[in-house]
């Protein structure tokens, strides 16, 4: 895996969700309904901020020199462990909690949040493990791919929820994205099955996507 490559990705796409959470049409509707169900424009936006800021928090809570137990989560067995995390539950509660703490502020932790992952992820050894959703472990890198999926596709949500075009982003990121929600799909239904649901839809159960 590039290490340049899956850390510039949540480098640049940190620093796209920061530009965007301080747009004024999210300034303005705020307290709007967003593209997600029971979310508002804040929360959406606050929640974005706290998935890109992940990274930080788990590298900060995990030793560097701590051994993994067990084998490693990949990008794709993350999403499954995470979907049965109990946060996993609390993300609309916790999403609106931190948007009450307005705009500007949740604009300015998007920044600084940015602003440290541009510093810190060129710095980690190619080698880190992050710890992840109780004691599952994973590396750096794969949880960078992870969070194209956080990142990117909460950036296109929140730009939906205020009438936007989605942000240019680059090949290596909507790729990723591809490549994770394809490989969630395999892992579910088996490679024939998501043949069949892109190419041969007349052989599809019509249960492959979304996967989410």
């Amino acid at each position: 895996m590039d290490t340049n490559r899956t850390r510039g990705m949540v480098i640049e796409t940190s620093a796209l969700a920061a530009e965007l959470v301080a747009d004024e049409r999210v300034v303005a509707g705020w307290d709007n309904p967003s593209a997600l169900e029971g979310m508002t424009v804040g929360a959406l936006a606050a929640h974005l901020v706290r998935a890109t800021g992940a990274t930080l928090a788990y590298l900060d809570r995990t030793n560097p020199d701590q051994e993994p137990d067990g084998e490693l989560l990949t990008k794709v067995t993350y999403f499954h462990a995470a979907v049965d995390s109990p946060i996993h539950d609390r993300i609309k509660e916790v999403s609106a909690d931190e948007a009450s703490a307005g705009p500007e502020a949740v604009a300015e932790r998007a920044r600084q949040v940015a602003d440290e992952l541009a510093e810190r992820l060129p710095a980690e050894p190619a080698d880190r493990l992050i710890g992840a959703l109780g004691q599952r472990m994973l590396t750096l890198d794969e949880f960078c791919c992870t969070r194209m999926i956080e990142i990117g596709m909460h950036i296109d949500d929140l730009a939906h929820s205020i009438g936007a075009e989605t942000p240019a982003m680059s090949s290596d990121v909507t790729g990723e994205i591809i490549d994770i929600v394809v490989g969630i799909a395999r892992h579910l239904n088996g490679d024939w099955g998501v043949i069949h649901a892109l190419a041969r839809a007349e052989r599809s159960n019509g249960e492959v996507f979304p996967v989410f």
